[in-house]
This record gives C-alpha cells, sequence and structure tokens, in this order.
C-alpha cells in the first residue's frame, strides 16, 4: 500500500501532465513508419501485457505462415502487429537464424481513384507495395549505420566476401528500382487522380547506407556513394520510362518474382507483409475484394499476409481462414470477466498490470501504482467490468475519473471527510460519459437506432443483459447487415462466447452469446433496475441460453420499410426486390409460383 494518497499529488503539475499523458494516447491510429515510431515502439514494449502469450505466437507464426488478427477497435491489433513487426525485424540484419523480414501496411493509406477495375487496382497496389519495401527497408538498414553496417551485412552471407559485396550492390539497385518503379507509377497514376507515394523521391536513406558502405567496399571498386546512387537512379530511370513494357513490372506475377529476386540477394529467408485497418477499406467491397485477390496470387512460401481484421465488417473474399491464413489469434476473447473465476481474476490482474505499466513508463517511481488512485477494489472492479475487456474504453473512462478527481479536489469541497482517492461515484460518472459518447455514434444512424432499442427491449423483457442468437447462416448475414456491424463496430454489442449448446434441445444450431454494452445501458440495468447485468457465467448456462435473440426480424422490418424487400402474400417468402427483379417485375415468385403481390 502506497505511503501517500491520490490528494497529496493533485497540485504538483509535472504530476498532473505525466497522468494526462499515460493514459490519453491510447488510439490506434499512429503513422508506423520506419524512421518516426522509435519512441512510440519502446513506450509499447514497457507498457505491453502480453495476453495468452499472443505476441509471442505472432511473433513466432509469421516467420513460416500467414493469419488473420481479429477484435473489435481499442482491443490492440495495431500495437500487437507493431510489437511483433519490431521483434521480428530487431535481429533480421544481425545473423539472426529465422532471417524473416516484416512489412507494415496500413491499408487506409492506400489512395484510389473513384472508379477502378480490378486491373487498375493490381497496379494502384503494386505501386504501393514497391514504396513500401523500399522505405522500410531502406529504414532499417539506416538505423544501423552508427554501428560497423557492412560487418552487420556480411554475417548475413556465407562464403566469398566479394560475391557477397557484389550482392549488396545489386540487392541495393533492386531496391532504388523499386522506388523509382513506383515514382514512375504514381506520375501515370495522376490522370486518375490516385497517388499512392510522395511525389518527391526521396534518396537519403540509399546515399546515406552508401556512405556508410564505401570506406571498406570502395577498396573492392565496388563504390557506393552518393554519385553512385544518382547515376544508377538515371539509368534506371531511363530504362524504366522508355520500356515499352513498363507495366509488366506491376504485374501481379513479376511483384511476386521481383519480390523472390530481392530475398535472394539479400539471403532472406522470407518476407512477411502485416495488413493493417481491413475495416477502413470496407465502405466499398470492391477494395477488399480486389486486395484479397492480389493477396492470394501473391502469398506463397516465402511470401506471407497477415490481415487486422474488425468482425462483421466487410469479408475476406478470396483468402479462406485455416487454409490461405492458416492462424486465427482472437483478441476479443482475452479479457470476458464473466466467463468463469478464473477470467475474472484474469480480468482484473491485467488491467492491474496495464495501470501499473503505464504510471512506471511516465513516473518511473514503484509507488505511483493503481494503490494510489483507488483505495478499494470495488471501484477499480467496476470499472473493469464496465470496460468489456477493451483496453481504450479502461484507459478512457480511468482518465475521466482522473479528471473527475482533480475537479473535485480543486473545487470547493463538500463538508465531511473529502475523498482522497477516486470514489464510486467518480468511476460511475466516468462509466456513464462513455456510455454517452458510445450512443452518440449511432444518434444520425435512425436505423441502426431501431436495431440498439429492439435489443434494448429484448434485453429488458428477458431481464437479462446478455442474449443468445442461432449460428445459422441468416443469421451471420445479419450480424453482418450495416446495422448490427455498426454496433459491433462501435462497442454497443459485443460477442461473449461462441458454439455454446442450446439450453432448449429441439434448438439444433450452436448458439453465440452476446452482450448490451454495460455503459451504454448503465441505467437501464444500475437505476432502473430493468435487467440484471450478467456477471456469472452460472446464469449463462441455467438461463441466458433460453434468450434466443433473431436478428433477421429486424432487419427484415427494416427492408420492408425501405421497399427493399417484399414478404411473398402466397407463401410468405423474402423477396428482395432489387435483385429478384425479373421475378417481382412479372409478379411471379420463384419459390412457390404464385402471385408475390395482389395486384388491384
Amino acid at each position: 500500500m502506497n505511503k501517500h494518497a491520490l490528494k497529496e499529488y493533485i497540485e504538483n503539475m509535472d504530476f498532473i501532465r505525466k497522468m494526462d499523458e499515460a493514459f490519453s494516447d491510447l488510439r490506434a491510429d499512429y503513422e508506423l513508419s520506419m524512421d518516426t515510431d522509435n519512441k512510440k515502439i519502446e513506450e509499447l514494449l514497457a507498457t505491453h501485457v502480453d495476453v495468452k502469450n499472443q505476441l509471442s505466437n505472432l511473433s513466432t507464426y509469421s516467420l513460416s505462415s500467414s493469419g488473420v488478427v481479429s477484435g473489435l477497435r481499442g482491443t490492440g491489433k495495431t500495437h500487437l502487429l507493431l510489437l511483433a513487426r519490431h521483434r521480428i525485424n530487431e535481429n533480421c540484419f544481425k545473423g539472426n537464424a529465422h532471417r524473416v523480414f516484416c512489412i507494415y501496411i496500413n491499408i487506409k493509406r492506400l489512395s484510389l481513384p473513384e472508379t477502378f477495375t480490378q486491373e487498375t487496382f493490381n497496379r494502384v497496389f503494386s505501386i504501393f507495395l514497391y514504396n513500401e519495401i523500399f522505405k522500410q527497408l531502406a529504414g532499417v538498414l539506416d538505423q544501423l549505420k552508427d554501428q560497423s553496417l557492412f560487418e552487420h551485412f556480411c554475417n548475413l552471407f556465407d562464403g566469398d566476401r566479394q560475391k557477397n559485396k557484389a550482392n549488396i550492390k545489386q540487392a541495393l539497385l533492386k531496391l532504388l528500382e523499386f522506388k523509382e518503379i513506383a515514382r514512375l507509377g504514381n506520375t501515370r497514376l495522376n490522370g486518375l487522380s490516385a497517388g499512392t507515394v510522395d511525389e518527391q523521391t526521396n534518396l537519403h536513406e540509399i546515399e546515406e547506407l552508401a556512405s556508410s558502405f564505401q570506406m571498406d567496399i570502395g577498396k573492392s571498386g565496388v563504390g557506393l556513394n552518393s554519385e553512385w546512387t544518382q547515376k544508377a537512379l538515371e539509368e534506371i530511370e531511363k530504362r524504366l520510362s522508355t520500356s515499352s513494357d513498363f507495366l509488366n513490372y506491376l504485374n501481379i506475377n513479376t511483384v511476386h518474382d521481383e519480390i523472390i529476386e530481392l530475398l535472394k540477394l539479400l539471403q532472406l529467408k522470407g518476407f512477411t507483409f502485416y495488413v493493417d485497418e481491413w475495416e477502413k477499406i470496407s465502405y466499398n467491397a470492391d477494395i477488399q475484394k480486389f486486395l484479397s485477390f492480389y493477396i492470394d496470387r501473391i502469398l506463397d512460401d516465402p511470401i506471407y499476409f497477415w490481415i487486422s481484421v474488425v468482425p462483421h465488417r466487410g469479408d475476406l473474399y478470396s483468402l479462406v481462414s485455416g487454409a490461405d491464413l492458416q492462424h486465427f489469434i482472437n483478441l476479443d476473447e482475452n479479457l470476458i470477466y464473466e466467463n468463469s473465476a478464473k477470467d475474472k481474476e484474469l480480468c482484473i490482474n491485467y488491467f492491474k498490470q496495464f495501470v501499473n505499466l503505464r504510471l512506471m513508463y511516465y513516473f518511473h517511481d514503484p509507488g505511483i501504482n493503481v494503490n494510489l488512485l483507488f483505495n478499494n477494489n470495488h471501484n477499480f472492479e467496476k470499472l473493469v467490468l464496465a470496460s468489456m475487456g477493451n483496453s481504450r474504453d479502461f484507459g478512457t473512462m480511468l482518465l475521466t475519473c482522473w479528471s473527475e478527481f482533480r475537479a473535485y479536489r480543486t473545487g470547493q469541497l463538500v463538508p465531511g471527510r473529502p475523498y482522497q482517492y477516486i470514489s464510486e461515484q467518480m468511476v460511475i460518472s466516468a462509466i456513464k460519459n462513455n456510455g454517452e459518447k458510445k450512443i452518440s455514434n449511432i444518434n444520425n444512424l435512425p436505423k441502426t437506432l431501431k436495431v440498439w432499442n429492439d435489443l434494448e427491449n429484448f434485453c429488458t423483457k428477458k431481464r437479462s443483459s446478455h442474449l443468445a442468437i442461432e449460428e445459422s447462416r441468416d443469421n451471420i448475414d445479419a450480424l453482418s447487415s450495416k446495422e448490427f456491424s455498426d454496433l459491433i463496430y462501435h462497442r454497443l454489442l459485443h460477442l461473449r462466447k461462441s458454439h455454446v449448446p442450446a439450453k432448449d434441445t429441439r434448438v439444433r444450431s450452436k448458439l453465440s452469446i452476446y452482450a448490451l454494452n454495460y455503459s451504454s445501458t448503465y441505467d437501464l440495468h444500475s437505476n432502473e433496475k430493468k435487467f440484471q447485468f450478467v456477471t456469472d457465467y452460472n446464469m449463462i448456462h441455467n438461463r441466458v441460453r433460453r434468450y434466443i435473440y433473431n436478428p433477421m426480424e429486424i432487419v427484415k422490418r427494416l427492408q420492408i420499410q425501405d421497399g427493399e424487400l417484399f414478404p411473398c402474400v402466397s407463401c410468405g417468402e423474402r423477396i428482395m426486390i432489387t435483385r429478384m427483379v425479373a421475378a417481382w417485375e412479372s409478379n411471379s415468385c420463384p419459390f412457390c409460383g404464385g402471385k408475390i403481390r395482389n395486384e388491384s
């Protein structure tokens, strides 16, 4: 237990600044380019809590296979990818046995024309890929220039050093070629209103790299200085710009071959690409569809891909989980408070460690820890429960608690014994504030709001925060509809457990257990007592498995209201008006042969 209470730090401006920093920077959208993320990597390494060894697993699996990292926003997908990439790459050019290099791709940075075909997309993405390989490989090598770079490089190779030097030169030429392909390709795409790389070709990485080699390699007649770099670039530019088959470099098969050739020159055993922010391209199904096709064609030992996805936010199309993408790491399964007593303990311990590591990183004082903020487990556990296992939501609410405490201590204190720690009322205020923000995200989406109200009404009738959904094809499609997808994306509806047998033996399908967000329904279960928030798996086992919700009903109702769907008057089957145009126009049901609608 700390010797001091939180109130004793309230006028320390340095303490206030560091507390604000510790939990305010939990967003995912970092610019993770190799030359700007060193400080962020240091912070993440110091503050990361490796739940269920998922960082270790991803780092190991990525050396020889592909996969998916799945999780809602705020579960740490980007952080996991960044740390795994760092772990893989930090020894890649130091003679480490695995010799695999990892490239991070933030797919939302890809610029596309307003309209495009698969062929156009392939060319745009090839340009993007060439540029990222150049930037990140050159960036890593540039970071090693303060050491004996040539020795590090040579440690990768066996045999004739003179041959090795020639390989290095060819590898640098290949990187320059990648950069020039990207630049020329980008120039040609300008007419399509698409740009994937910076307009100005920045060669300082290669120039500095060449200078690092010059003293040693230059003696052998392999000069790699700034003059060589510029001359090589001019020759590459001339060859590419006058070549009638320039577009062949943007062909998927050629990209594959170019990557393999670069691997051989560097004597690497593989390239692993981390494709992040997959959900950010779900606004246009063609982007995910075309990118899946591209990856499917280029993915082949020793070229691996890992894709980070948000559930029900688009699809993987050509790529098959378990086959093309062999591994599946699900971050949403990590911290589910109500699954068991063991899971509850894991959840609470994770967030205690989460707080302590971040405070240690910013304060370097073991006395400043979670016990300084809370003087009882009840208040802390209430915040953990409200987070639904989401690190970003937890950090946001904790920061609000801290702000509430500051306002309380620096304002006019109420009579009686003032609070010395974060109080339960401050926790409740933070929880409700978080819930209001979530609801505000769907206030301008009337159809999504109707689905949310339907879920609330169902839970109120059953007097339970949790509900069951049969794992049928129709229900999976319903949950992928925009309205349910929005609720899942904004963390209002949470999957808690899959493949649970139904309580009623007549229900043959397995069930998925979902829960409404704790903070967004706080008044319903805490003040108005309209339903109980489930915190124990026994209740799920004994009661919730009977509360089977049909998401198709509300989706069907909304489609009818919008004129997208019409139930056949003869047999009741659903007629999708915009898809079944011929049947609708002929008023002939394809299911029963009768009339779809009565015509007066």
